[in-house]
């Protein structure tokens, strides 16, 4: 029988998880306790467990104080924030399980079922350190975590060239020659991207203007430090041209 770990400082959110986790997963022995740093690393480190459900606040600290002072990479993890702008983005970039409070009955019954679903392994770790990195960074995060069928590429967010929507798909093309696929669209990239030094140049086209070289007024494309050149949509070229000149 697996076994969840439920770390919360509040007791009814606690008790509202167990409810729904009893009702729709019988077979997953719950572990609720009601947590201060103390505690939670106590729990993690004498009896680990196969699944970690947590709230980022406890009292004055953080649950990823504790985390990174314990063993990882051997279960899941799914954090529960409220309020924190900064800790959603970073767990979108890192692509790790979150919920954001207050989160709905049916979100937290998907959170776990896609957690049981993908045990932990080295491509988890990689992509929980990947996520203390950003977090722990105040403005711009330094990587983005790309999953597809083939495998989970950790990329520096200043290698991407450029990102290309293929329907539903996007390309994303990063300075050492690589194209990563993977299966959301350029919109999804756009938002999370926004406050990085990247510019929706065309519908198709997300460039990273730290590698903008020149920007073609006849053709209306701009052409990179690598000689790719993307198509600039004549709507957007004003806005490129306010970007680039720093306004």
């Amino acid at each position: 029988m697996k076994q969840c770990l439920i770390i919360e400082d509040d007791l009814r959110t606690a008790e509202e998880i167990s409810k729904v986790l009893k009702s729709e997963f019988p077979d997953l022995l719950l572990r609720p306790i009601i947590a201060t740093a103390d505690n939670a690393k106590e729990a993690l480190v004498n009896d680990p467990p196969d699944l970690l459900i947590t709230d980022i606040n406890l009292g004055n600290q953080q649950i990823f104080d504790v985390l990174e002072t314990v063993a990882l990479g051997a279960y899941p993890i799914i954090f529960i924030t409220a309020y924190s702008k900064h800790a959603v983005r970073a767990f979108k970039f890192s692509a790790l399980e979150f919920l954001e409070k207050p989160f709905s009955e049916q979100a937290l019954i998907e959170a776990v079922s896609n957690a049981l679903d993908k045990m932990a392994d080295d491509d988890y770790n990689r992509m929980l350190q990947t996520f203390f990195e950003n977090f722990k960074s105040k403005e711009n995060f330094g990587k983005l975590v790309l999953k597809n069928v083939d495998a989970v590429h950790i990329v520096s967010i200043s290698s991407i060239e450029y990102l290309k929507s293929d329907n539903n798909y996007t390309e994303v093309h990063i300075d050492d020659g690589r194209m990563i696929v993977v299966a959301k669209p350029l919109k999804f990239y756009e938002k999370q991207l926004v406050h990085q030094s990247f510019f929706r140049t065309h519908q198709s086209y997300l460039a990273n203007l730290e590698h903008a070289k020149t920007y073609h007024r006849k053709d209306s494309t701009l052409e990179l430090n690598s000689g790719a050149q993307i198509a600039v949509s004549g709507s957007r070229a004003s806005g490129l041209i306010d970007k680039l000149m720093g306004s």
